[in-house]
């Protein structure tokens, strides 16, 4: 999927959405990008997903929902801040993710770029780009995050507040995301 950028990282809170809204900052203003965060959910791993306010019920597959400045809080809200056109949260059990996506993408603008916060999807679909975010200093990394680092386009060190990459190396050409070597 040409449209598609991801950025995925070895455990929780090592900068996605940093990085994230400095991507949507620098091209924003010039192109149209949806903003799309995913949680998939796996037996037995709910640790990994922090307190879940509003879980999937016993006979959920998945949930796609839409953020606005209105009802969004936290990671939404700033993807809109910083330049996304629309935001979207996909909550799904692993199984089901794929479908999800399908379904998400079915709904969307064909001519919009997405910048997708997620591991787990590119298991299932393969973006034109694939950033993964690890720590600088620690070799901990959640199993779904272990069984795709290997198909990082870039793999990006972090020291907590700062990530060692270029923003200026990403560009995007004939609605592609694209990184020089």
């Amino acid at each position: 999927m040409k449209n598609l950028l991801i950025v995925g990282g070895a455990v929780r809170n090592v900068g996605k959405t940093a990085l994230t809204e400095r991507i949507l900052k620098k091209f924003g203003k010039r192109y149209c990008i949806i903003s799309l965060k995913i949680k998939t959910i796996y037996p037995n791993d709910a640790f990994f997903h922090g307190r879940d306010r509003n879980p999937l019920s016993k006979n959920e597959k998945y949930r796609i929902s839409e953020k606005s400045f209105l009802n969004s809080e936290g990671d939404s809200e700033r993807m809109l801040k910083a330049g996304a056109e629309k935001s979207f949260m996909i909550k799904s059990k692993a199984d089901f993710l794929k479908d999800a996506f399908n379904e998400f993408v079915a709904k969307t603008d064909k001519n919009c770029l997405i910048i997708c916060e997620s591991n787990s999807l590119r298991s299932v679909i393969e973006p034109s780009l694939y950033l993964f975010i690890k720590p600088e200093n620690s070799e901990e990394m959640k199993p779904s995050a272990e069984k795709l680092i290997g198909y990082a386009d870039k793999i990006i060190l972090t020291d907590g507040k700062k990530h060692d990459i270029d923003i200026e190396s990403l560009y995007i050409e004939n609605n592609v995301w694209c990184i020089k070597d």
